[in-house]
């Protein structure tokens, strides 16, 4: 029987998992985050919700606090189900939130919704989900994919800030996430089972397609690590203490952004083009950090982006022009570039693909403590009027991780 040949120009399946993935997160991420500082200005100003700003900022709270006790549930089932399924279930969760919201007439019935139906929703189709199928689908290119499928959020920074913003100069905020919610239902969930698979096993292709992109292809041997091994290593716990100060501080001031702009006397398109491009080089910071992965020793990379993010909190004590302030939102935006990228890279280096979703689940309850930077921002703000005590706080948080990372074992 004449065998099957492959041309070396068949295109890898695993690209299209990525593209896939960059679309979900591009949506789902790109509005419940990255554009929430703009639904803060939109609840501040509706007087049948009535909430100051430290409150405005509970749901925001709420969705990383209950994402820790979620996470580690949702890292050991993408271990072990159908990725597909699960980030289809996530997308339809979110969906239903967004109308929901929509109908709140107290501000409590959105706090719930985003500690239920939101936060259920993005740790099923969010970053978790994208990384742990780049780690499965790729493996001489790990890093890259890796850094290249984060970029998905931060492509929802560049698209749905500006986006909403409009929508909700034209429609409103309830509108917006009504319209929304529908739009995610609509058009993520056929996309994502239609595309989406597992494991190049899955996929569909020949084997002799497999073979030949067998570079590609992650080794399913690995080790699979149970709770109490992770738990156990030293690498597990230098990465929470590594992390956890950059992800308290550049989320503190992301979600910052609108009451910081308004205060030097900013418009909301204004705060939103901070936004889109706090994200847009958020997107060449993941690819930096993804591409470097794969060549270089990864705490001085961690420790690059430590001190980019150490500059930013400077230069916004300034108080500086919008210019200015462009400048040091997108270094910002770089520094923040760094934290999945290198995350993923350093977990899958060091434990494996084949447990990369059980510890990335682990690590997420222990950075769920930067859930109260943004209200210890608000705090810090009612109590001295502005935000330097809290951009100094911001140093002095920062300080620990510069020890942490050089403690990481190679």
């Amino acid at each position: 029987m004449q065998r099957l040949t492959f041309s070396k120009s068949s295109w890898y399946a695993g690209w299209n998992i990525l593209a896939v993935c960059l679309i979900f997160q591009a949506l789902i991420i790109g509005s419940v985050y990255f554009s929430y500082t703009l639904a803060v200005g939109e609840w501040l100003l509706d007087a049948e919700l009535d909430v100051s700003l430290t409150y405005v900022m509970v749901p925001i709270t709420v969705l990383t606090l209950c994402q820790s006790v979620v996470s580690p549930v949702v890292g050991f089932a993408l271990d072990r189900y159908s990725i597909r399924v699960m980030i289809c279930f996530g997308v339809s969760l979110v969906s239903l939130g967004y109308i929901a919201m929509s109908f709140a007439s107290s501000f409590i019935y959105i706090v719930l919704i985003y500690g239920s139906l939101i936060v259920v929703g993005v740790s099923l189709a969010g970053p978790l989900a994208a990384q742990t199928l780049a780690a499965r689908w790729f493996s001489k290119k790990r890093g890259f994919a890796i850094g290249l499928v984060t970029t998905g959020t931060s492509i929802g920074g560049v698209l749905m800030a500006p986006t909403i913003a409009a929508l909700y100069q034209s429609m409103g905020w309830r509108e917006t996430h009504f319209f929304l919610g529908i739009i995610f239902a609509l058009i993520i969930v056929p996309i994502v089972w239609l595309v989406i698979r597992n494991e190049p096993g899955h996929s569909g292709e020949s084997e002799a397609a497999d073979r030949s992109k067998k570079s590609e292809i992650p080794e399913l041997s690995e080790k699979i690590w149970t709770t109490s091994e992770i738990l156990r290593q030293s690498n597990f716990w230098i990465v929470v203490l590594s992390f956890l100060p950059l992800l308290i501080v550049f989320s503190s001031i992301q979600q910052h952004l609108q009451p910081f702009g308004t205060n030097l006397g900013l418009n909301s398109m204004q705060v939103a083009g901070l936004v889109s491009v706090f994200a847009s080089v958020m997107i060449g910071g993941k690819i930096f950090f993804g591409l470097m992965a794969d060549r270089f020793d990864h705490r001085i990379l961690f420790f690059f982006a430590l001190m980019t993010c150490f500059v930013v909190v400077l230069g916004f004590l300034k108080q500086s022009s919008y210019q200015e302030l462009l400048i040091f939102t997108g270094l910002l935006g770089f520094s923040s570039g760094g934290f999945l990228p290198l995350i993923g890279a350093i977990v899958a280096s060091r434990f494996g693909a084949a447990s990369f979703g059980s510890v990335m689940g682990l690590v997420g309850p222990f950075l769920a403590i930067s859930a109260f930077g943004p209200i210890f921002f608000s705090r810090m703000y009612e109590v001295e009027g502005s935000y330097t005590l809290a951009l100094y706080g911001a140093l002095l948080v920062l300080s620990p991780g510069f020890l942490a990372i050089s403690f990481l074992k190679k």
